[in-house]
């Protein structure tokens, strides 16, 4: 594998730093461009390789890379919650997304929460959920907080 270099200031990535490897940015450079919420961000997100979306403290999406928008059933994502673009079987049918009884016990929920809360990304949770035409969906996601708002990565479930 090359050396990885940071997306925004080309410096040479730690190999060994998970985090900024999978999001391809250093310490500086990762706030800079999540707090720009401008063309850049946009840029940013879609050269991530894993479907990527900023979301707000209620799950609202600001902003998706394309990988991300590709795992939904419509092609905007932006304004909806996170288990509304996932298609949730719950998300709908007993309420919106987030306000649900079923919502409490929601891994990437409270992934989300947890994030903003303490500050504190989270590496590799595994996260299932009742999918509305697939039965059950399952990935690997990994969180960061950036000002008031929590960048989720999602890769396949291994």
């Amino acid at each position: 594998m090359s050396q990885p270099f940071c997306y925004r200031c080309r410096q040479s990535l730690d190999q060994k730093d998970d985090l900024r490897v999978l999001t391809r940015t250093c310490g500086p450079c990762f706030t800079a461009l999540l707090s720009s919420r401008d063309r850049n961000l946009s840029e940013y997100l879609e050269s991530l390789e894993m479907p990527s979306a900023l979301v707000d403290h209620n799950q609202t999406i600001l902003f998706s890379n394309s990988l991300f928008r590709g795992m939904m059933r419509e092609n905007e994502t932006v304004g909806l919650r996170v288990g509304e673009a996932l298609d949730c079987m719950y998300a709908g049918t007993l309420g919106r997304c987030g306000d649900t009884v079923a919502c409490l016990l929601c891994r990437l929920k409270r992934s989300v929460e947890h994030t903003l809360l303490t500050g504190e990304g989270l590496r590799a949770v595994p996260i299932s959920y009742p999918h509305r035409a697939s039965s059950r969906k399952s990935f690997v996601l990994t969180t960061e907080k950036v000002g008031n708002a929590v960048l989720i990565v999602m890769r396949t479930a291994p």
